[in-house]
């Protein structure tokens, strides 16, 4: 074996031109060579199951792939995040390896900056007393290299992970203002779920009148659990959904045997082999817990911060989901009475000839608009139909036929305001006379629903700016427009953000990301558009900036950032951002644009923070 100073050079010859993924590869294949080991991997934590690593890059095709930590080495050196070495019998540690003649053992564990412990170095070698007593300490530089890389990766899968999510909540929400039935749509959601995130089982339960559960969808449950839900009444030590429900937040019940909710339940959860639980109360604006959403898995699992991210936005967007869906089905039982009324007593009725005057109108209609019968009865159409024209109502009443129309239009009412109005039609003959028959009911509520839904599918809920898909589909459309000609492009991150959330809580958090987002959009011109790409992390578009102006607006919203703290239930926290600004040449697409700009970002973070960083053309 050769000595340790050679494996080094070795291994800094091997690797220095690489990065990211094709660096740790070249580490662990270099390592390999260089130490006669006869495997040598880098893993990473599992969210799900419990307790396990996933190897994420090994120097052979034949390795481990997943396996529990319990009572292996590799268990001490991620845990307790110590590197450790073992000079024979290390196979008796492993059971799912029996077939092996492992004898030694090293293990580094990859450590952040901020002490998480992202994953861990191992190799084997099938020689007992095979390893140098240095070599812990002789790899270090490159275990710290290897957990920058991993960390990179690490941040890279989840920014594509939240863009995915967020690309998923729009399609449903833009799914649900076309009509889609609000049933079909919780099963296509929790499929889309459990297709991204295997292990986990959902579920959607719906809290009724009486305040007992009623299961909607949990496809991969099994119907006789179901069942045993259904007609469940809530209260505070009713499982996890029964609780969470009750209690208002989120209940996660890692080992349903041992979980105190569960005690009554535990043989239920043992017949259909569930082991753990987690439920997320879906609570909409006015403060109505319309029910939960919970994932199970089969076995004990404590759920990531990844994944309390996921279960969070999945309840807030249900909760948009099921409260308009709400206020739907009550317009719908309006609309009935109303269509009820009308058959009976000609309600928001009215006549009028083919040159558009008014003959008859209900007092129903006459209320709407907000004239007397006298007054309604000097009024042509066209004095009562908004941002249509004279010539063009014209028109529609000569073209009117005796099949009933339906169709959706504004009404201009006495003092002017502008009414939202379904409104029916059809020709008729009276007295030898061709007249139009019309009734019309108030829909403003309904368009108010629709345009609220159509702003929450591309409007960022928390910060009130642009979400990652609607800011980047406005970039696309900037640099594809004939008029483009100069563009800046931000972004921006919150320095030592996890910080705030640690130490003040996630309500903290969220303040502290609307109190930015207020900060941008106050300092934004008219042509400026601001976005929240996910996490703390925020874009801005400049079109027709020039560079001079871009920094002039970077430093003056780092300097607001960093002169006007926020307030937040009797604390003053002091923020401070790093930006990275890129300008659009001749070339650039959005993907340029934005990773030059990632690039500043990461200097600037680099630098010190506080700062921008704008690279050369």
């Amino acid at each position: 074996m050769p000595t340790p100073p050679s494996i080094r050079h070795a291994l800094l010859e091997d690797t220095a031109a690489a990065l990211g993924k094709d660096y740790l590869q070249q580490l662990v294949n270099s390592l390999a060579l260089h130490s006669g080991a006869q495997l040598v991997f880098i893993s990473r934590p599992l969210p799900l199951p419990l307790r396990h690593v996933e190897v994420m890059v090994a120097n052979r095709s034949q390795h481990p792939g997943r396996y529990p930590l319990a009572g292996t080495p590799c268990e001490q050196v991620i845990h307790q995040q110590q590197a450790t070495m073992c000079h024979r019998g290390v196979n008796q540690d492993f059971s799912a390896e029996q077939d092996t003649a492992w004898q030694s053992y090293a293990g580094w564990p990859l450590v952040d900056k901020h002490g998480h412990c992202l994953g861990h170095l191992a190799l084997f070698d099938e020689r007992a007393h095979a390893l140098p007593d240095t070599l812990l300490q002789d790899i270090a530089p490159f275990v710290t290299r290897a957990a920058a890389e991993l960390k990179r990766l690490e941040h890279e899968r989840i920014s594509s992970a939240r863009a995915s999510w967020d690309a998923l909540h729009s399609h449903f929400l833009r799914q649900y203002i076309q009509g889609q039935p609000l049933p079909a749509l919780l099963g296509d959601m929790v499929e889309h779920i459990e297709q991204a995130l295997p292990g986990w089982l959902c579920t959607i339960l719906q809290v009724d009148a009486t305040q007992r559960l009623r299961p909607l969808v949990g496809p991969s449950l099994p119907p006789a659990y179901t069942a045993l839900i259904d007609g469940l009444a809530i209260g505070p030590m009713v499982g996890s959904c029964g609780a969470a429900a009750w209690h208002r937040k989120r209940l996660v019940a890692e080992d349903l045997q041992q979980h105190p909710n569960w005690a009554p339940y535990r043989e239920v959860a043992r017949q259909f082999a569930l082991g753990s639980c987690w439920s997320e109360p879906i609570i909409d604006s006015k403060g109505k817990v319309h029910g939960t959403f919970a994932v199970y898995h089969h076995t004990p699992s404590a759920p990531t911060l990844e994944a309390i991210t996921v279960i969070e936005d999945t309840a807030r967007l249900l909760a948009v989901l099921m409260e308009n869906d709400a206020n739907r089905q009550a317009l719908d039982s309006r609309t009935q009475w109303y269509q009820a009324i009308l058959q009976n007593a000609a309600d928001a009725l009215s006549i009028i000839d083919m040159d558009g005057r008014v003959l008859e109108a209900s007092d129903s209609l006459c209320k709407l608009l907000g004239y007397s019968q006298a007054e309604i009865r000097q009024l042509h159409l066209w004095d009562m139909v908004s941002h249509r024209s004279e010539a063009e109502l014209r028109q529609q009443l000569a073209h009117t036929g005796d099949t009933p129309e339906t169709f959706d239009s504004q009404n201009r009412t006495k003092d002017g305001q502008i009414i939202d109005v379904e409104v029916s039609v059809r020709r008729l003959v009276l007295d030898g006379q061709p007249v139009i028959w019309g009734s019309a009911r108030d829909i403003s509520l309904r368009k108010q629903q629709e345009r609220l839904l159509r702003e929450q599918a591309t409007i960022d809920s928390l910060t009130g700016l642009y979400n990652r898909p609607t800011l980047l589909a406005h970039l696309e459309a900037l640099l594809a427009s004939p008029a483009h000609t100069t563009l800046a492009l931000l972004m921006l991150d919150l320095d030592h953000f996890k910080q705030v959330n640690d130490h003040y809580g996630h309500a903290c958090g969220d303040a502290t990301l609307a109190h930015i987002a207020n900060q941008m959009r106050q300092l934004l011109g008219p042509e400026g558009c601001a976005g929240r790409l996910g996490g703390e992390e925020f874009c801005v578009l400049l079109p027709g900036s020039t560079a001079a102006a871009a920094t002039r607006y970077s430093q003056q919203l780092l300097a607001t950032i960093a002169g006007q703290p926020l307030h937040f239930a009797g604390h003053t926290i002091h923020l401070t951002a790093s930006l990275g600004l890129s300008l659009y040449q001749p070339g650039d697409d959005s993907r340029s644009l934005l990773a030059r700009a990632d690039m500043a970002l990461y200097q600037a973070k680099h630098q010190g923070r506080n700062r921008m960083v704008m690279l050369p053309p």
